[in-house]
């Protein structure tokens, strides 16, 4: 028998006997989602699994609803500390053993994202839709939130090619020690993770972080050669905004690549922009100065920021002209991708 059939029949066996033997774990915890949180009480969330098919994952609710009037925005507003406790013991993913009884995940894979993400991944990074995805992975045991998304995405990779009844025990082992250590449950900034707003990796350029907060985001841009390409910021600038700097070094002009390394530069700097879930990312210039060429490329367009969507409660002074790039992903209308019944 292979492995794969094996480990089906394995995970069908421990979802039953886990609704069952846990159902009374399961109706204290959501009495106090109820209690704590209010209705609803399960968290319902389209996520990919094997073969791109997409399934309503089930969780409990940990945080509260968006309510700007409330100042409930970020998932720091959001995120309560009952709700960090939920996380941090993973008592919010016990409805996800329905998930696995049915076939939509299993125990130990990669874990299930939003198909919004299926336009972002790499050829090799969507390998990780080769097997179903899992409650728990062994991107999740190696250091959870805590890892790069690049990284994450290469040992979800590593796990579909060297996939064994061993390696699942391994991480089942593993999961057990990271849930009683809660650790990776945030990243050290955010109350959870980044977004995934794209590959970070480039052949060409390295960003070195210099400033990392909630207000400014600030990089060193520097070529694989060694020489200095400029410095990118990114800073809020509204609920669904942010502002994006590229100051390129002077002498980058003279350089023969200079047009390919500032496409670069914004491709990266847009990804990482995409991965503070702004709707759009804004860039100033001088009035007397014309948009650099590399911005049209990116497809940066000139926008009047006092008007609809990207008003930010102030008029825009004749000393700068404005551009602006929709950062939003549309979700992924590929032929393998069907809702799960």
């Amino acid at each position: 028998m292979r492995y794969t059939t094996a480990k089906r029949w394995v995970d069908c066996l421990g979802a039953a006997v886990g609704l069952l033997a846990l159902s009374p774990v399961l109706v204290v915890v959501a009495i106090l989602v109820m209690a704590f949180l209010g209705t609803p009480v399960l968290f319902t969330h389209h996520r990919v699994t094997k073969d791109s098919r997409v399934f309503p994952l089930l969780k409990f609710r940990s945080m509260r609803p968006v309510d700007p009037s409330r100042g409930w925005i970020s998932d720091e507003d959001r995120l309560t500390p009952f709700g960090q406790f939920l996380r941090a013991t993973s008592l919010d993913e016990l409805p996800s053993l329905w998930n696995v009884l049915v076939g939509d995940m299993s125990f130990i894979g990669p874990r299930p994202l939003t198909p919004d993400l299926l336009r972002l991944y790499t050829p090799r990074q969507a390998r990780r839709h080769e097997v179903r995805g899992g409650i728990s992975g062994l991107a999740q045991v190696s250091g959870r939130n805590q890892l790069p998304w690049d990284d994450k995405f290469d040992l979800d990779v590593e796990y579909v090619e060297t996939l064994s009844w061993r390696l699942d025990a391994q991480i089942l082992l593993r999961t057990l020690v990271t849930v009683v250590t809660a650790r990776g449950v945030t990243n050290g900034v955010e109350a959870t993770t980044d977004s995934y707003g794209g590959t970070l990796r480039s052949d060409s350029v390295v960003f070195a972080e210099l400033e990392r907060s909630r207000m400014l985001r600030a990089w060193e841009v520097i070529a694989q050669t060694g020489n200095r390409i400029g410095r990118c910021e990114i800073r809020p600038a509204g609920r669904t905004t942010c502002f994006v700097t590229f100051d390129p070094e002077p002498s980058l002009s003279q350089a023969d690549d200079s047009a390919a390394l500032c496409r670069e530069v914004l491709r990266l700097l847009v990804n990482r922009a995409r991965a503070t879930d702004a709707h759009f990312a804004l860039g100033r210039f001088p009035a007397d100065s014309p948009i650099p060429v590399c911005f049209r490329e990116a497809g940066f367009v000139p926008v009047d920021i006092g008007a609809g969507h990207l008003s930010l409660d102030r008029e825009a002074d004749g000393d700068w002209h404005y551009v602006c790039r929709h950062l939003v992903i549309e979700e992924s209308t590929a032929t393998t991708m069907g809702l799960a019944s």
